[in-house]
């Protein structure tokens, strides 16, 4: 609940924004580890993630290597979201109050490993929101079907978020995260899961900002894989190379 409300916050502080500067999130390379909050076990993941732009087409993508703590045999899972901006294919001004553009595009999930792989898609539209410097928040729609006869479509809404929160001249953090609402695909439940990430920039106390970030996320999911009842809660130490 409590990041609905950072969520909705953010949004509304962006309206006293006069400008939204691209966003640029380039390439990183994240290693995490943690355990679990309510059960016994350890999670080692290395994350590679990356955002480009080219003219009108943007995408972002994230690569997960994980398993316990030695990292022996681990599972593969990844993301893919290409988006199609409407203000930049057509040349016109979309915004409106705090809405910067609005995207349409889809994107894949892929587990290899683990008791089955698993693939589903996704396509529907996003919004930006105008946010005061070069950070990022955005909400995505879409409509969600998970490969399968015995699985339904269904719905996934996602708010995202990369805001830069500068305290002083050197010390630096960064909040970043995102939020996934996926509904009843058939078998099983709706599910929620969130990934928020707090940072504070270690480059930039040698005067050398955006290298490298030493912080915390913290994994929740409700009715994991729409399983109800089976919830994950796990506090990971992350450490985050910019590429």
């Amino acid at each position: 609940m409590w990041l609905a409300l950072t969520f909705m916050l953010a949004l509304l502080t962006s309206l006293q924004s006069a400008a939204q500067v691209n966003y640029k999130g380039g390439s990183n390379v994240q290693l995490l580890y943690g355990r679990h909050l309510q059960h016994s076990g350890q999670l080692a993941t290395i994350t590679l993630e990356h955002f480009g732009d080219y003219g009108a087409w943007e995408h972002f993508g994230f690569t997960d290597l994980f398993n316990n703590a030695t990292l022996a045999g681990p599972d593969l899972y990844l993301e893919w979201y290409p988006k199609l901006s409407l203000s930049r294919i057509t040349g016109s001004d979309l915004s409106f109050g705090p809405l910067s553009d609005v995207l349409l595009g889809g994107g894949v999930n892929v587990l290899f490993g683990g008791t089955e792989d698993f693939f589903a898609s996704v396509v529907g539209p996003s919004f930006k929101f105008r946010i005061p410097g070069s950070g990022l928040l955005q909400l995505e729609t879409y409509y969600y079907k998970q490969n399968g006869a015995a699985y339904k479509g269904t719905y996934q809404i996602t708010p995202s978020w990369d805001i830069p929160l500068p305290l002083t001249e050197k010390v630096r953090l960064r909040f970043r995260g995102f939020m996934d609402f996926i509904g009843d695909r058939g078998p099983g439940s709706s599910q929620y899961l969130t990934q928020p990430q707090l940072f504070v920039d270690m480059g930039s106390l040698w005067a050398k900002p955006g290298k490298v970030y030493l912080g915390s996320e913290w994994r929740y999911w409700k009715n994991v894989v729409g399983i109800e009842g089976l919830d994950e809660s796990i506090l990971q130490a992350n450490i985050l190379f910019s590429l």
